[in-house]
């Protein structure tokens, strides 16, 4: 789902600090230059015609010449897909590329989709929303080795993985064992701890866990659900359980996130401000003079 959307010019006239953000992060320099600093105090270079992506989690802040403006193009999104998601976190948590004339013209075009369905959302917009994460996904990786190497794995240990991911995904409110699951793609819980192993370099429980907390994620932004209902169709026991969880992975509670996300739509900025960090766990940064 895309949680924040920003396209056009900008300065930072008071600088910006090191933070992490609770989504995926796609960030691409249309115009001008722009660096990226990922420690307070480092002095980045900055670039023309550049395209990253940071996971949740990773702290980096954008630098400019404190003179001149840029185009930057800002997308967060809830989830991104395999293998990008894993080839960011073996990279240390983000992705880089530069951008040609073409993939400029590209990412103008995607942009402008899903600014009309942000800005004015149908029911068909979480469509369009999923087609743009896809068309983003596959841009960023165009020319990285790992993207481009062969399959090694035979197609039915492939098969089988997703497979077992798929049903549990449909049966998460039960939040099935690894031996449930095991069982429906034929083979025993060990075997199939070697096969999540080998095609995606993480456990069941690993795996599982993350398709449940994306889910969460999912139902805290578009629904009013409770965090006791969310945690039933999560396949949590308790809403505390759910908490616990969350609170691991994105460092702050469930409630948290929720409830400066609707802060975002009762209390909109005043003219001329932007939102540097959309859920920033410092005040003070939640503003900040474009």
């Amino acid at each position: 789902m895309l949680r924040y959307l920003a396209n056009g010019r900008i300065r930072w006239k008071n600088g910006m600090r090191c933070n992490t953000r609770t989504n995926w992060e796609f960030y691409a320099v249309i115009d001008g230059r722009c660096g990226v600093m990922l420690r307070d105090g480092q002095r980045p270079v900055l670039q023309e015609h550049m395209f990253w992506v940071f996971a949740p989690g990773c702290a980096h802040a954008w630098v400019d010449d404190g003179h001149h403006t840029y185009h930057r193009l800002s997308l967060h999104f809830s989830s991104v897909p395999f293998p990008l998601d894993e080839l960011v976190q073996q990279n240390g948590g983000w992705l880089a590329r530069p951008l040609a004339a073409a993939d400029i013209t590209r990412l103008l075009a995607i942009a402008g989709d899903l600014e009309q369905h942000f800005c004015a959302p149908v029911i068909a917009s979480p469509l369009h929303f999923q087609r743009g994460l896809m068309e983003l996904a596959l841009l960023l990786l165009e020319g990285h080795r790992r993207a481009a190497e062969p399959m090694a794995l035979t197609d039915v240990a492939s098969f089988r993985v997703e497979r077992a991911l798929t049903w549990y995904t449909e049966h998460l409110g039960r939040n099935p064992s690894v031996k449930e699951v095991a069982e429906v793609v034929h083979v025993s819980p060990s075997h199939l701890r070697r096969l999540f192993a080998e095609v995606r370099q993480a456990s069941p429980k690993e795996l599982f866990r993350r398709v449940r907390l994306e889910k969460a994620q999912d139902l805290l932004g578009r629904t009013n659900l409770t965090l006791d209902e969310i945690a039933r169709r999560c396949g949590y026991t308790t809403a505390s359980h759910f908490c616990r969880d969350y609170k691991a992975v994105h460092r702050f509670t469930p409630s948290t996130w929720r409830r400066r996300l609707i802060d975002r739509f009762t209390r909109p900025l005043p003219a001329g401000i932007v939102p540097v960090r959309e859920f920033s766990a410092r005040p003070g940064e939640r503003r900040l003079k474009a």
